[in-house]
């Protein structure tokens, strides 16, 4: 399966990317390539209307553009809450985005098994996603989160505005998802593949 770096469970001290981005709401984070199949129009779409009833977040969007960029800057046009941030290749300001974050948004339609699923699992974030190809193997609801069609954004909307108002929610699926996401790490995945291969022997 995918592994992950040891990092993303290290608490990023004095993280700065709220203030670096004149965040005062909570976060709820895409991150990942701005492609059709990831639903990242989907996503400016559910954080428009998620707006209209809770003015308490900002939609923040992370990742390098695969065709969607102009698209998704018109959904978006004059809302400031909604904010288009662009690639980063630096590994602490996707560490820090996620930490700062409270809620993880994955509206794909077609997926393998993602690995910012258990980035978002390990940094502590409820996951709201598309059930498609390996997510609903690896993600259980409610435990992890909530799962939902893709294009269904009126339940999207609906399940973040929850997670939004309901912080012992959030932090009971937050540990839920720090204790599963250790099952991802190189380390133990290394371990596992090498057992593997040396019971064939």
């Amino acid at each position: 399966p995918n592994g992950m770096s040891k990092d993303f469970f290290k608490k990023i001290k004095n993280n700065n990317f709220k203030d670096k981005y004149k965040i005062k709401n909570k976060i709820v984070l895409f991150l990942g390539r701005l492609n059709p199949t990831k639903g990242v129009d989907k996503f400016a779409e559910i954080a428009k209307l998620t707006l209209k009833e809770n003015k308490e977040a900002t939609f923040v969007i992370i990742g390098p553009d695969e065709g969607m960029m102009a698209k998704v800057k018109k959904i978006i046009g004059k809302e400031k809450n909604i904010l288009l941030l662009g690639q980063t290749k630096n590994r602490e300001e996707v560490i820090k985005a996620y930490q700062a974050a409270d809620i993880f948004v994955l509206p794909s339609y077609r997926e393998g098994l993602p690995l910012t699923m258990f980035e978002a699992m390990a940094s502590g974030l409820p996951i709201i996603a598309s059930p498609v190809n390996g997510v609903p193997y690896e993600m259980k609801e409610p435990e992890n989160g909530f799962l939902i069609n893709y294009g269904n954004n009126e339940e999207f909307k609906k399940r973040i505005i929850q997670l939004l108002e309901n912080e012992k929610l959030r932090k009971e699926i937050s540990r839920n998802n720090i204790k599963k996401a250790k099952n991802y790490n190189w380390d133990l995945i290394a371990e596992k593949t090498m057992e593997i291969y040396q019971s064939k022997q």
